[in-house]
């Protein structure tokens, strides 16, 4: 069965990445890095199936080439804690032919990221090992329509309500400031040039490749991007195991770990259908109350099921109980009836063991009579 996973990470400087050196590994390409002058050659690499290169409009064509791309962004991306790209790692339906997963991530990364104006360099990777995977790296910054990257953030005048700029205004003077060759002075802001760094956008990602996912498949398949705890599932997620993981096979923690996870899981899918089938015996009791008590109304007893000295709060209640079907309020009727017709029978034993143990009047001792001298004189 088809499972979801998505990650978000980003590759900079600051971790001592090289975007060049990323892309050569997950496209396994020799490439070589203008600006240190090394050679990353990874065309060893195994498992490395398709790759390809989507750009926006107004991105030059050269960056079609893997290697000008990212030489390209290492040159913009000049500062020692540059963020260099953003990845994005997803993992592939394996009930997917490869020309089916291929044209999934085509469309996928075409909606959500090229025609939102970043360039992507994407490479599919499958060992054979049931984990064919994508990775998805993309450029941090917008393209103009000059073909020139543009700045991560713009400034911008803010506007009133009618439209018109703010204006700096001196405490002491009380009046607009003057800058710089007596030009008036208005109140600026600082924005993002584009909203990818935005925390939802992560969120907006994994539900688009879910949506995309599902496409695909029937409704009994459909994958779900959010986690068991926001679906209610009583479920515990699995962690990753990782290629070195897997060929440990059971000698490895973590597939101990996800062993024993999905044991557990095994269990509450258990004892969720065995509550189910409680829920389903208890409604059909319900029903079942409901129908005698539909029953028992539409008969005409001879004597009232409730005996009350009130005569009047005896037909209200069972006006209201013609009109209200509490198969809860019956159930109580009828044991309280039972407790009756024991308390009754529970008398009657009682009186007839006292009966059968009272002497009879002939038998009774008289004090004042001697049976065999005769009445006392």
């Amino acid at each position: 069965m088809a499972i979801f996973h998505l990650s978000v990470k980003i590759i900079s400087r600051s971790k001592g990445q090289s975007a060049i050196a990323s892309a050569a590994y997950r496209s396994g390409q020799r490439l070589v890095d203008q600006e240190t002058g090394q050679i990353k050659d990874f065309t060893h690499k195994r498992g490395v199936q398709y790759s390809e290169i989507q750009l926006p409009e107004q991105a030059p064509r050269a960056y079609n080439d893997r290697e000008i791309l990212w030489n390209a962004v290492q040159v913009k991306e000049a500062k020692s804690n540059a963020q260099l790209a953003r990845e994005v790692e997803v993992a592939l339906p394996v009930e997917l032919t490869r020309d089916q997963q291929i044209q999934l991530v085509h469309d996928y990364v075409q909606k959500n990221f090229v025609d939102q104006g970043m360039c992507a360099d994407w490479s599919l990777h499958d060992k054979a090992d049931g984990n064919p995977h994508v990775h998805i790296m993309l450029t941090m910054r917008s393209i103009k329509t000059t073909g020139e990257w543009a700045s991560k953030q713009k400034s911008g005048y803010i506007l009133d309500e009618n439209g018109h700029k703010v204006p700096q205004i001196d405490p002491k003077t009380h009046e607009q400031k003057i800058g710089a060759r007596g030009r008036k002075m208005w109140k600026r802001t600082t924005q993002t040039y584009n909203d990818w760094n935005n925390r939802d956008k992560a969120e907006n990602w994994r539900e688009a490749w879910a949506e995309a996912c599902n496409k695909y498949f029937t409704p009994d398949l459909q994958l779900d991007h959010r986690s068991y705890q926001r679906q209610a599932k009583e479920q515990i997620p699995t962690i990753h195991e990782g290629t070195v993981a897997r060929q440990m096979g059971d000698r490895s923690d973590r597939v101990q770990i996800n062993q024993a996870i999905k044991a557990q899981n095994s269990l509450l899918r258990q004892l969720e259908q065995e509550w189910e089938q409680l829920k389903q015996q208890l409604e059909r009791l319900k029903a079942a109350l409901v129908d005698l008590q539909e029953r028992l109304l539409r008969a005409e007893p001879k004597q009232p099921l409730v005996q009350d000295k009130n005569t009047e709060t005896q037909k209200l209640e069972i006006k209201e109980s013609e009109t209200t079907y509490d198969p809860h309020k019956l159930y109580e009727l009828m044991q309280e009836k039972l407790r009756e017709a024991k308390q009754a029978q529970q008398a009657k034993q009682t009186r007839e063991e006292q009966e059968q143990h009272e002497p009879t009047k002939m038998n009774r001792y008289n004090p004042g009579i001697n049976r065999e001298r005769g009445p006392r004189r």
